[in-house]
């Protein structure tokens, strides 16, 4: 089933919306507060900033630091867009294509499609963990298939680690 625009909509309604799914994709298993060592930490949501401070001693985690979406004025909600743009995109998405679709300027569009092709191309090669079960795929493409002819095709290999990377 694809992911659809509605769904995307759904979603991610609100820059609140994105920033909580940013957090919880990089800090939703932390158990335990990094400044004080309490265990279950809770975050809670600063106002009128984009970062999370823990109950107990006030430490800040700002959990698009060190990220495509570090220090930019640009809305959340735009950033995932462009990125729903990418990923359903059959032929690549252009500056040009974002300034229309988002109404974000050029030099914008730009640094933000070349920050995001940058996230979908860095790949390490290696998985973080070892222990996860992995799940591998094959498949050959390109030009209709001669029997069992597989000289023109280009085969393309995809391991999915559960819960986890896609290489």
């Amino acid at each position: 089933m694809r992911y659809t625009f509605e769904q995307f909509n759904k979603e991610y309604p609100n820059d609140d919306v994105c920033l909580d799914s940013v957090f919880e994709n990089r800090f939703g298993d932390l158990k335990v507060c990094p400044n004080c060592a309490v265990t279950n930490a809770k975050f809670y949501r600063v106002k009128n900033r984009k970062s999370y401070a823990c109950k107990d001693c006030g430490y800040h985690l700002y959990p698009l630091a060190n990220t495509i979406f570090h220090k930019t004025t640009t809305s959340l909600r735009q950033w995932f867009f462009c990125i729903y743009l990418f990923s359903v995109s059959k032929n690549g998405v252009s500056a040009k294509e974002i300034v229309r679709h988002v109404g974000v300027s050029y030099p914008t569009a730009h640094r933000m499609a070349k920050q995001i092709r940058k996230l979908m191309a860095d790949e390490t090669g290696r998985f973080e963990d070892n222990d996860k079960p992995k799940q591998i795929d094959e498949t050959y493409i390109g030009g209709k298939r001669k029997q069992k002819d597989k000289d023109n095709k280009t085969p393309v290999i995809g391991v999915v680690e559960t819960g986890g990377n896609i290489k």
